[in-house]
């Protein structure tokens, strides 16, 4: 199940100078260390290795650290990917499935695990600063790690926070995610981070 890899975007091609030295990897500590609570919309586009625009989709992105997090893909067909911190629910609504998965499993080694509170910056990658344009700083992330299925992962932040993420699978797929409407610290309603399969549903793992 590639629930990270439908994480993540932005090309952006200025080379990093001495005057922005740091400050990505400033702001995306101050993420990691300041933030509860994140919503955002996002839009989602798979690419293959040649650029071709394999899949596009977009919806509603909800995060509570550490560990809770729920992605409502509204477009192009309705999916929901919800954690309560312990199990992961993935509930293809057209299909009437739920596959059901533990969450340690899943996301060890990965973005995710360090974006919702899993995983420490430092301990886990190594960080080189890329470019900035118009505020926000790319930075890209090498896993310490062999046991990741990604080959190169980027981050963008600005003073309010992830703006997008990037990564390049085994396969040389590309995923790229842009956050818009960004909100964080704010109080979220408990239940959007628990799940109860619908009535008629099937259910596999777990």
């Amino acid at each position: 199940m590639k629930i990270v890899q439908s994480i993540i975007l932005l090309t952006l091609c200025i080379f990093a100078s001495p005057a922005f030295s740091e400050r990505g990897k400033t702001l995306l500590t101050r993420f990691l260390d300041n933030t509860k609570t994140m919503t955002a919309d996002f839009h989602q586009t798979l690419r293959s290795k040649a650029g071709e625009v394999i899949k596009e989709s977009s919806g509603k992105f909800y995060l509570q650290r550490p560990g809770k997090f729920r992605w409502n893909y509204a477009l192009p067909y309705e999916q929901q990917i919800v954690s309560d911190g312990d199990t992961i629910w993935v509930y293809d609504v057209d299909l009437k499935q739920v596959t059901v998965q533990k969450q340690n499993g899943t996301l060890s080694n990965t973005p995710m695990a360090l974006i919702e509170g899993r995983l420490d910056l430092e301990q886990a990658f190594k960080v080189r600063e890329l470019d900035n344009k118009d505020g926000i700083y790319r930075i890209e992330l090498t896993s310490k790690s062999h046991d990741t299925d990604f080959n190169a992962i980027v981050v963008g932040v600005d003073k309010f926070g992830l703006r997008f993420m990037q990564l390049r699978d085994q396969f040389e797929q590309m995923t790229d995610i842009v956050f818009d409407s960004l909100h964080t610290n704010t109080v979220l309603a408990s239940g959007l981070f628990v799940f109860i399969p619908p009535k008629g549903v099937d259910v596999f793992g777990g």
